[in-house]
């Protein structure tokens, strides 16, 4: 506020001074909520929007093809043959900043598709790619924009940027230009911290920054358009409380400077605790799904370490889950741990967050991180399913369910399912830095044991899909219906027509897991798994 040259006379701001004494994460998320409240930020766009629900193509920074394309193609033939050769079920496709006009200090002239990009136009590309829907990216206006002359934009000379100024009128013809000729059902703002913090009359001028967002997110609304903020900064995110269009923010730096310059840009179990509580979908980034990418446009010693700690870090992020590899490199194997068969990404019911006890140290060890030490949690029917995440972990921890709101119940890992062991207040998770280092990563998954009201006190164990990183999810177990009588236990299954869905319980009847395959029906596409004291089936 120091660079704000005046004041509105009878402005008010207002300061709330929040406590929680159940932890840091619970802190965080209840005042979201009422923050939520206050600004009345309905969640039911993020809910629904099929970028953050689905599996999606990106061509951004660390992407195989940003700035790059297929040998002999220009860019339209390339993103024609991702979409005809790719076999995994993308329900969408991202253009990344190589395919508008730029000018000034590389700020954007006109957002449109230059004909050396696309020569028939995006419209052109929306008819071969037969209307798949379209996420596209933007960044900060050029002094010397095409749009000042139809339109008011504030000019900062000295900084060569610009920004639509005091109507709607230019978001609302930009908008519905695009989302009714090429369907664009996403749109990316990215460079926002530049645009905030290297144009002069955003830090001089008192209401230019959320007259700016406030505007773009009102047409948007207008044609059901989706935003996503990149490279934003805390104000922004909170400025989106009041832009129910804001879905999703990405919470990492580009996933460039980890391939190229190693710098671990997965590591956001803290910065997608702000995005959660304030209504956003935290975004990771793209990722690589195999560790050389032949070709691809950065320095050869490019290299993904890990490709299924991406994949994993994206899927439980709840945010967009963004392939960017070749067509040629792609690990389809890799990838659909992540989704059904039809692409829908099987998400925990809130975002893998740094636990409690990690963020306490960070402060006692004077700013240094002990390690990378997160948990989330599925929700259905009030019974709870947890996976805790371990990675470049410095010192060892033991970890019991009340560390992260787990009930009691049977804890296994993912490289290991077979090996059960009780997880308790008594019995704790061991978490090993020699284990769970840079160079590796460690996942374990927890459920609570169920019992029946039969003679023996039957028990069993739901473990869900040990082939996914999300093992139990309400995208494909909706819901968990006990009898009357406890003694059996109906569980509904999800998927896409005629898909094949592995299942695994552990029974104490048979004192093993027992593993089905459950064949979803092609009229509804459900299944029911059926567990009871002597049996379990699947119907």
């Amino acid at each position: 506020m120091g660079s704000i040259k005046t004041i509105p006379k009878n402005s008010t701001n207002s300061l709330i001074i929040f406590y929680s004494s159940n932890g840091i994460n619970q802190l965080i998320d209840e005042w979201g909520k009422l923050m939520r409240l206050v600004y009345n930020k309905t969640m039911k766009y993020r809910s629904n929007d099929l970028t953050i629900n689905y599996l999606g193509y990106y061509t951004d920074n660390g992407a195989y093809y940003y700035y790059h394309t297929e040998s002999q193609m220009n860019y339209e033939e390339t993103i024609t043959e991702i979409k005809k050769n790719l076999t995994i079920p993308i329900q969408y496709i991202q253009l990344d900043s190589w395919w508008y006009y730029k000018s000034l200090a590389d700020g954007v002239s006109e957002w449109t598709a230059r004909p050396d990009i696309f020569p028939d136009g995006l419209e052109g590309l929306n008819k071969k790619l037969a209307n798949l829907p379209i996420a596209a990216h933007n960044r900060y206006w050029s002094s010397d924009t095409i749009y000042t002359k139809n339109y008011s934009f504030i000019i900062d000379n000295l900084n060569l940027k610009s920004l639509p100024l005091g109507n709607d009128s230019f978001w609302i013809d930009l908008f519905n230009y695009s989302s009714t000729n090429w369907n664009l059902i996403l749109y990316e703002q990215d460079w926002m911290n530049h645009q905030t913090i290297d144009f002069i009359p955003t830090r001089q001028e008192f209401d230019l920054g959320r007259q700016w967002l406030i505007s773009m997110g009102n047409a948007a609304n207008l044609f059901n358009i989706n935003i996503q903020y990149c490279m934003s900064l805390p104000r922004h995110a909170l400025q989106s409380l009041e832009i129910d269009r804001v879905t999703q923010a990405r919470v990492s730096d580009d996933y460039y400077v980890h391939i190229v310059n190693k710098i671990p840009q997965w590591k956001i179990g803290i910065s997608s605790m702000l995005a959660n509580a304030l209504g956003l979908a935290p975004f990771k980034d793209v990722f690589w799904s195999n560790s050389i990418q032949p070709g691809a446009p950065y320095k050869v010693t490019a290299r993904e370490a890990l490709p299924d700690r991406e994949i994993l870090i994206a899927t439980l992020s709840t945010g967009p889950v963004a392939v960017a590899d070749s067509i040629n490199y792609i690990d389809d194997i890799r990838i659909m741990k992540c989704c059904r068969q039809d692409g829908l990404i099987l998400k925990p019911s809130r975002p893998l967050t740094m636990i409690d006890l990690l963020i306490s140290d960070w402060a006692l060890y004077k700013g240094f991180k002990q390690g990378e030490l997160y948990s989330t949690q599925t929700i259905i029917n009030e019974q709870i399913f947890s996976i805790i995440f371990a990675s470049s972990m410095i010192r060892n921890y033991s970890i019991i369910p009340s560390m992260i709101g787990s009930p009691s119940g049977l804890i296994w890992s993912f490289e290991n399912p077979y090996e059960l062991f009780t997880f308790d207040e008594n019995h704790s998770l061991f978490i090993s830095t020699e284990k769970c280092n840079d160079t590796t990563f460690c996942l374990w998954y927890s459920s609570p044991i169920w019992q029946f009201n039969d003679s023996l006190s039957t028990k069993y164990v739901f473990m869900g899909e040990l082939n996914k990183w999300t093992f139990v999810s309400q995208q494909r177990f909706s819901s968990l219906n006990l009898n009357s009588e406890n003694t059996q236990m109906t569980i509904i299954i999800n998927g896409a027509p005629n898909e094949l869905v592995d299942v695994f319980v552990y029974h104490s009847k048979f004192e093993s897991i027992i593993h089905l395959v459950c064949s979803l029906s092609n009229s509804n596409a459900q299944a029911q798994l059926i567990i009871n004291p002597v049996n379990v089936t699947c119907v």
